[in-house]
């Protein structure tokens, strides 16, 4: 690669880590004024959107793993904004639905994206927001040339990782000696 392509990919990853920065930032502003993270939102939308769906289906529709979705699931459940209930025509399978607690958060909360960029992004022509478009998905699909299961393994991982580090940090649970024990 000559210098002159060396330094518009450098770029394009600067400008990929802006994106990401702006989202992380986005992301935070969510859990602190409505409690719930992006992706948190992005399930809890889709499922408005869509009513009773599995969590396959729903995995698909917002590009997260299995596994990410199910966990997000059982934290929204504990809140109270998820039900999950056996499919009537199917028993083997789950459906994910919102409750009402999650619509009336879903009214007040502004959508995953900031405002400003859709604002933005609406104000180009057709062919220029066709264009982002294409190169954007383009760059998705280079960066998702690993195979899935390895990045569900690596997805695993970090989560394991943060599970130990949870717990090193819990306070050591007291032991009884045998002494101490009244049998």
């Amino acid at each position: 690669m000559d210098e002159d392509g060396a330094s518009t990919a450098r770029q394009v990853v600067t400008a990929l880590r802006r994106i990401a920065r702006a989202i992380d930032l986005h992301s935070r502003f969510l859990a602190a004024r409505f409690g719930l993270t992006g992706p948190q939102l992005m399930v809890l939308e889709e499922l408005s959107r869509r009513g009773g769906v599995s969590i396959s289906d729903l995995a698909r529709s917002v590009y997260l793993s299995h596994a990410t979705v199910t966990d997000i699931l059982a934290r929204l459940e504990r809140r109270g904004l998820v039900r999950r209930a056996r499919s009537d025509a199917d028993r083997r399978r789950v459906l994910a639905s919102t409750t009402p607690a999650a619509e009336q958060i879903l009214s007040r909360t502004p959508p995953p994206l900031q405002e400003q960029f859709l604002e933005q992004f609406n104000g180009f022509e057709d062919w220029e927001r066709t264009q982002m478009l294409s190169s954007v998905q383009r760059i998705a699909a280079m960066m998702e040339s690993e195979p899935p299961d390895v990045i569900d393994d690596l997805a695993a991982e970090m989560a394991a990782d943060q599970a130990l580090a949870a717990v090193e940090r819990q306070p050591p649970t007291p032991t009884l000696k045998p002494e101490d024990s009244r049998e």
